[in-house]
């Protein structure tokens, strides 16, 4: 089985290197450090997926629909000039759906196409109200990494002791573990245990914007 990176590569270059950097938002130099075994984050690996008309299993773990056109050859050193009709994405099928990002961010507002069959078994709640996000920072570590990818269900914003949530604080969207205190206050949660929790009294609580609840998290496998 091909590396993480060679099989990034392939894909790039079915589209083009420097037009998938392009489309994904990425320095050029950035795409060729990942092609070349770097680590990546796991919302970059989505959007080059997207990109590049392969699914996110194939990117990840080399299982899955991979490119779907054959790379016919560069004509330049990096694999620009090809084929027109190998830059055309594989139409979606009927068996996917797309989970569209929190809030759509330059050219990754599509989000991720994912089979509608994984999706019903694995998170039994209304796709309408799922929503992608990305982990940032240390404060939830070790339960999630800086990039790691988190759906989002925007219809459950009622406490359930010790889940996840999703929180808009100052302006900024941030996940915490919350607990209902028997004041009727919150009790607010980092699992990095350099960051003390915070006890939120009850009027303070009422105003507390919760997004939704973390229904699943993910991201590339480390090591």
């Amino acid at each position: 089985m091909l590396a993480r990176g060679e099989r990034l590569r392939q894909a790039a270059q079915i589209v083009g290197i420097t037009h998938a950097a392009k489309a994904a938002g990425l320095a050029y130099t950035t795409l060729r450090d990942y092609m070349n075994g770097q680590e990546m984050k796991f919302s970059a690996a989505i959007t080059l997926a997207r990109v590049c008309g392969v699914s996110i299993e194939w990117l990840a773990h080399g299982t899955g629909d991979g490119p779907k056109a054959s790379f016919t050859g560069p004509v330049s050193g990096d694999g620009d000039e090809v084929d027109e009709t190998a830059r055309r994405t594989p139409p979606r099928g009927g068996h996917q759906t797309v989970i569209p990002w929190h809030e759509a961010t330059g050219l990754t507002e599509e989000g991720l196409r994912i089979g509608k069959a994984w999706l019903e078994a694995a998170l039994p709640r209304d796709p309408a109200g799922l929503r992608l996000l990305t982990a940032s920072g240390d404060a939830m570590r070790p339960t999630l990494q800086d990039g790691d990818l988190l759906i989002v269900d925007t219809a459950a914003t009622a406490i359930s002791g010790g889940a996840l949530y999703a929180l808009r604080i100052g302006g900024e969207i941030v996940i915490r573990r919350l607990d209902r205190r028997f004041d009727g206050g919150l009790r607010v949660m980092a699992d990095n245990d350099r960051y003390p929790p915070q006890d939120i009294p009850p009027e303070a609580a009422a105003t507390l914007a919760v997004l939704g609840e973390i229904a699943w998290t993910g991201g590339l496998p480390r090591g």
